[in-house]
């Protein structure tokens, strides 16, 4: 009977699993509870209000059965509770994979599953931020199945094949949190050496395997299918880098210290965000080292090698797409990664068994600076989506001014096409300067117009006013732009710049 199922089920449920689920699902839903309530599309969400999502030009081959769970409509309150229930199943998850048994860790590392600012930037592409949760969501559950049993890098590599099919930067998330479960292995000699490496073994199998599998499929939808693979981000030149090593590697660095230190290095403010990514770093720094002393690490040579070599593996494994193709431009949605590095302190902090001077200071300064990391989190996700509403609320008002333009063109009962010229800039100090400034750089939510390019106008044109346009032809295009009229027109808002072409109505933003 279902009702007897559900109570053995309930029975095998952990207490520590219940902390990490209920933490991250209140956390979650007060974080990003403005996005969920309201309707703040960016300039791809105007596009894909209804979208099946068949990403396959992106290498993307999973991400619309997912996406589809929630239906295919951008309905952000669904779509929203959906993700962040996937995102405290994965918070379940990591508590289960590292095996956390204090409850404060299990709180710290919860929050900052459901607060890291790669998550804040995926919720603005709202209308597909569920399929790329479960994404990440298969992703942790092949490395916890993987470990569990003895040849579960079979089925965890099918998972991590489903997760890197939705986005291909699952794959430094699972290195990375590969990397630091084994460096923990390391600090806390917890195994042998042989067994320590017939762990990595199992971890690289799930890896190799999946990748393969995403590799035959590549292949098979570009050769076999005639698939056209995207040039976006250097998909259709993936293993073809002309780009020397240590030009790749010094990028890598550079993604790095500006992702953690830009306020120290460039000429941006120092925010809270960079003070404590600071802590954080010297945090991972201490603690290694204090636990490397008190398990007497260093009296095993290769532990103490291996040590050494998973802490500077964690930028290469963070980032290790740059190696991929020479194309690749990290930006916020891809860094889900660098979530293992605030993770590290509080897993060193969750092994600590006895309670020296030493361990009191750095447990405490650990869950304060944890917590403010996870309250900073949750700040600059809620100006970012302030952000958002600032440039969706702006881009109304500059169209609907457009459209009162058309509006007065004499002769518009003729006119069934729209060609637009430029660019309509609008200028805001608030989020030109004073939210880029604030905030590390939020792709997706920042700028302060969404209508980019001119598709952009006809899709809101159509979805959010009711006014219907078909684009000019390439041809037409041209013979405008070639056209005496055309060089007579003053960008706008000029009176002159919004003028009849026979049946088209041509807009001028720019010269």
């Amino acid at each position: 009977m279902p009702e007897h199922l559900l109570n053995k089920w309930k029975t095998q449920i952990k207490p520590e699993w219940k902390i990490a689920f209920f933490t991250a699902f209140i956390i979650g839903l007060l974080t990003h509870i403005f996005v969920f309530t309201n309707s703040l599309p960016n300039h791809d969400g105007i596009v894909n209000t209804y979208s099946p999502q068949e990403k396959f030009s992106l290498g993307r081959f999973f991400l619309s059965p997912f996406a589809g769970i929630s239906s295919y409509f951008d309905i952000p309150v669904v779509i929203g509770v959906l993700a962040i229930f996937y995102l405290s199943l994965i918070a379940v998850i990591l508590t289960e994979f590292f095996e956390l048994r204090k409850a404060l860790s299990i709180f710290l590392v919860s929050g900052l599953v459901v607060t890291f600012p790669t998550i804040s930037a995926t919720f603005s592409y709202m209308f597909t931020a569920d399929g790329y949760m479960a994404g990440s969501l298969v992703t942790a559950l092949a490395l916890l199945v993987t470990k569990k049993y003895k040849y579960g890098f079979i089925p965890g590599a099918v998972l991590f094949y489903m997760g890197v099919g939705v986005y291909q930067a699952n794959l430094p998330f699972l290195l990375t949190l590969a990397t630091i479960f084994l460096l923990m292995e390391a600090l806390t000699k917890n195994v042998s050496v042989k067994v320590f490496l017939i762990t990595t073994g199992r971890f690289m199998a799930t890896a190799v395997i999946g990748m393969g599998l995403y590799g035959i499929t590549f292949y098979l939808y570009n050769r076999l299918f005639a698939g056209e693979i995207s040039n976006y981000q250097g998909l259709n030149n993936i293993g073809e880098s002309s780009q020397s090593l240590s030009l790749t590697v010094q990028e890598l660095i550079d993604s790095v210290k500006t992702f953690f230190f830009r306020g120290f290095i460039t000429d941006m403010p120092v925010n809270l965000f960079e003070i404590l990514n600071l802590f954080v770093v010297l945090l991972i720094i201490a603690g290694a080292a204090l636990t490397f002393y008190q398990n007497k690490v260093y009296r095993s040579l290769p532990f103490s090698i291996l040590t050494v070599l998973m802490l500077l593996s964690l930028p290469f494994s963070a980032y290790c797409l740059y190696f991929v193709s020479a194309d690749v431009i990290y930006h916020m949605l891809m860094v889900l990664s660098v979530l293992s590095f605030y993770l590290l302190p509080i897993l060193i902090y969750d092994k600590f068994s006895f309670a020296a001077f030493t361990n009191k200071s750095f447990s405490w300064i650990t869950v304060i600076v944890s917590l403010l990391v996870v309250f900073n989190f949750a700040i600059i996700a809620n100006i970012s989506y302030y952000n958002l509403h600032l440039k969706y609320e702006s881009t109304v008002f500059a169209l609907n001014r457009v459209i009162d333009r058309i509006e007065q063109v004499n002769g518009l009962e003729e006119a069934d096409k729209l060609a637009i010229f430029g660019r309509n800039t609008l200028e805001s100090n608030l989020t030109d300067t004073i939210i880029p400034q604030s905030i590390p750089s939020m792709t997706g939510s920042s700028g302060n117009y969404l209508l980019p390019l001119p598709y952009h106008y006809f899709y809101m044109m159509q979805n959010q006013f009711g006014v219907n346009y078909k684009t000019a032809s390439q041809d037409e295009y041209a013979l405008i732009a070639a056209s005496d009229t055309f060089e007579s027109m003053e960008p706008w808002p000029a009176e002159s710049s919004v003028q009849l072409f026979g049946d088209i109505v041509v807009i001028k933003f720019s010269e």
